[in-house]
């Protein structure tokens, strides 16, 4: 996290770099400390009453536990009875050894490495390997618990202190329904949660993610995203086609998200006199005039999305959920989501869920995970996420006096 000092201006700096008034009420508002930005409703930690993804099943074996930290909690997960994967708080109740350092010596349970006391799904102490086989430890000594259940081999946590409710009810709906199918990555960022959500509300892509016409060059080497993007400064098929979004327009909205879209698109380009000059320097090249469109094609073309509302550009839901692209009045080959889950004040955590209707046949599942593979990892995850995304809001280039 970035500090805050003081200097000989006015009063203050973060790392020793001097903040212009303006900046540092930015950088207060932003953090929550006026009590009266959007961030003091925010918990930086995450909000706590909701299911979390945690981690694939298949990564948890029969005898070693995973450890995972999630909302700043350290969390071991170990398989229980019935191929159930259980989670309990990683420090042993008996000396705060690490759990996760142990293994699983009997079926259904976790033995910490320390002195051998072993633990059952529900965190209670149900033997002492090097205690008496009748310790009175034994069912007074527990290890704090989390609910876990399982959907489509990923285990997601209750990080809640209620009750928890219905995975379903957290779940993101299109991967509830039979009818799609779903492809997973999953990759640690530097930024606090809030940063990844806050982008997908905004909308930045027609300059952040100009050069993207062509993904491909974004596979595996950074040279190769260096050469491409020179490409995309100079080839007229690599020039951006939007010139300005005309307005944002929230077009659905409940207890649980908020979607929208850009209306009055302007292509092609716009003349800015501030700097005397056009934006884009270099138009698309176009057989037809240009005219502001009443919606951004094809998101904001009238449909339904696979969510089963109004297509939609960007959307946000609770907790920690983003969402680009639906579907316009044709099928949607996909929909991205991001589901961030906080790690630490400075990290998260980002599941990126691939979701589209489940091709029917032996030919379509292979075109489908070439795609998936040859085309929308590279595109939108590598490179527009981690590559484009991912370095404007990283913790280390957090300042607010630039």
């Amino acid at each position: 996290m970035v500090g805050l000092g003081t200097n000989g201006s006015n009063g203050h700096t973060i790392d020793g770099i001097p903040l212009a008034h303006d900046a540092e009420m930015a950088w207060r508002e932003a953090q929550g400390a006026s009590q009266i930005g959007p961030f003091d409703y925010v918990p930086p930690m995450g909000f706590r009453e909701y299911w979390y993804p945690g981690v694939f099943k298949k990564d948890v074996g029969a005898k070693k536990p995973v450890y995972v930290k999630m909302l700043g909690e350290d969390i071991v997960f170990f398989r229980g009875k019935a191929e159930k994967v259980h989670a309990l708080f990683d420090w042993c109740p008996h000396r705060s050894a690490r759990l996760s350092q142990g293994e699983s010596e009997f079926p259904g349970t976790i033995t910490c490495a320390y002195h051998g006391y072993t633990f059952d799904g529900k965190g209670e102490c149900v033997a002492g390997l090097i205690d008496d086989p009748n310790t009175p430890v034994i069912g007074k000594m527990k290890a704090k618990s989390y609910p876990t259940e399982e959907h489509g081999g990923i285990v997601y946590v209750w990080m809640g202190e209620t009750e928890p409710v219905p995975l379903e009810e957290d779940l993101p709906p299109e991967i509830l329904d039979s009818r799609n199918h779903c492809y997973y990555h999953v990759n640690e960022w530097d930024a606090n949660w809030t940063e990844p959500v806050n982008q997908g509300i905004d909308y930045h892509e027609a300059y952040l993610h100009r050069k993207t016409f062509n993904y491909m060059g974004g596979w595996t080497k950074p040279w190769k995203f260096k050469f491409h993007g020179l490409l995309s400064k100079d080839l007229p098929f690599f020039r951006p086609r939007i010139a300005n979004y005309g307005g944002i327009k929230v077009t659905y909205e409940d207890e649980k998200r908020v979607c929208s879209n850009p209306v009055n698109v302007t292509y092609g380009e716009d003349f800015h006199p501030g700097v005397n000059g056009k934006w884009p320097r270099k138009r698309w090249y176009m057989f037809l005039p240009e005219r502001r469109r009443a919606n951004f094609s094809p998101m904001g073309a009238p449909g339904t999305s696979l969510l089963g509302i109004p297509s939609f550009a960007h959307c946000v839901e609770l907790p920690s959920k983003i969402r680009t692209g639906s579907g316009s009045h044709k099928p949607a080959i996909s929909l991205h989501m991001r589901w961030m889950v906080p790690i630490t004040f400075e990290t998260s955590r980002v599941w990126t869920y691939t979701i589209g209707p489940r091709p029917k046949t032996t030919l379509g599942r292979m075109y489908k995970y070439l795609w998936y593979v040859l085309w929308r990892k590279p595109n939108t995850i590598t490179r527009i996420n981690e590559w484009e995304d991912l370095v404007t809001f990283q913790r280390d280039r957090l300042r607010y006096d630039l």
